[in-house]
């Protein structure tokens, strides 16, 4: 086994833990140059992996999957439901423009 996959597991052993999952989501969107929430999932799920984001998720492998490729955007009570693992929701806030 070369050192890359062995990195790659013990990333995705480590992210099946909700505390780990969210702080890497988190710190895949901070800052000006972070992640968008749906880029960020995308990679969390991509690391994890899709039959097991959807064992933890309740969200079909089959719209997961729709997700990854970008056939499909989620809506804000879908998100909800790919945070609900990560003990996250999603909240919208809106700003008055000058």
């Amino acid at each position: 086994m070369n050192r890359h996959s062995t990195y790659e597991e013990k990333l995705a052993k480590e992210l099946k833990k909700p505390t780990a999952a969210r702080k890497f989501l988190l710190n895949l969107m901070e800052g000006d140059d972070g992640l968008s929430l749906i880029d960020a999932l995308k990679h969390l799920i991509r690391r994890v992996g899709i039959k097991e984001f959807s064992k933890i998720s309740s969200i079909p492998e089959k719209s997961i999957s729709r997700m990854l490729n970008n056939k499909s955007t989620p809506k804000l009570e879908t998100l909800d439901k790919y945070l609900l693992p990560l003990n996250l929701k999603t909240k919208v806030s809106f700003d008055q423009v000058a």
